[in-house]
């Protein structure tokens, strides 16, 4: 596997879906690290900002129901929520900033 991750597939735009959850993150897998979003379906309405935007390629288009789903969970980068943050419905939650502060705890004192 490359530094980049392993070429899984493509999106529903074409782009390059890679494998990410081997990558460190503070010495951890990233597979291990449960920061990633999630959808409430009850919220979304439609929009694809979190689809068009991220960068990392977590989310790929439903096109049977219309909506985003989060087809590759642990390639988001650790600490990020803009998809959350651009979502006009509050419809894209992540665990706490505490969760993730445990992890990186865990890692200083492993070290």
């Amino acid at each position: 596997m490359d530094e980049e991750g392993q070429v899984m597939e493509k999106d529903a735009l074409g782009r390059i879906i890679r494998d990410l959850s081997n990558t460190e993150w503070w010495g951890m897998l990233r597979k291990e690290i449960p920061w990633y979003p999630r959808v409430d379906y009850e919220k979304c309405t439609e929009y694809d900002l979190c689809f068009m935007t991220c960068g990392r390629v977590v989310y790929d288009w439903n096109f049977k129901q219309m909506k985003p789903i989060v087809a590759s969970p642990y390639n988001c980068l650790v600490g990020c929520s803009t998809c959350a943050n651009l979502c006009l419905r509050g419809a894209i939650n992540f665990p706490s900033l505490e969760v993730l502060g445990k992890y990186r705890d865990l890692r200083k004192s492993c070290s």
